[in-house]
């Protein structure tokens, strides 16, 4: 049971793509999207990250995304920014390797292309997810603060 008038959606790396497309499927439902270390642009995974660079990977992209470009960019946040209604906190490690910076930058570019409100939170020295104690607690900091603005807790 929640409140509806009380529903943000978080998530990290596969979470993080479901947070952002989650908003854009059912627009309504939703008051604000946290995505964290999220996969954004399923073309770019084929160009960029770790997954691509083997061919394990190369083929089980292939397998679970196909290779229908026009297909992966309908089912990526940065192609549907258009559809979105809420507002966004963006959390990224600079030095992520599965879900690489050009993953957030997308999704950033997208935003400003459709001057649509974000927030963003780079961790420069970081990877897929937050280890330095510094960081994760200026990370929960700004996702209460967001929260704190878009829904009541």
């Amino acid at each position: 049971m929640a409140d509806k008038n009380n529903i943000c959606i978080m998530g990290a790396s596969f979470g993080g793509y479901s947070a952002l497309m989650s908003p854009i499927i059912e627009p309504d439902l939703y008051k604000c999207a946290v995505g964290v270390v999220g996969v954004y642009d399923l073309p770019l995974m084929f160009k960029e990250g770790d997954v691509q660079e083997r061919r394990s990977g190369d083929k089980y992209l292939k397998a679970v995304l196909g290779q229908n470009v026009a297909l992966q960019e309908s089912m990526s946040p940065s192609y549907n920014i258009d559809k979105l209604k809420v507002p966004v906190l963006i959390a990224h490690g600079g030095m992520d390797q599965r879900a690489p910076i050009e993953q957030a930058e997308s999704l950033i570019a997208a935003l400003e292309k459709e001057d649509h409100p974000y927030e963003y939170l780079l961790f420069e020295k970081e990877g897929h997810g937050f280890y330095l104690e510094k960081n994760r607690l200026k990370y929960f900091k700004r996702v209460l603060k967001f929260l704190g603005k878009h829904i009541d807790f």
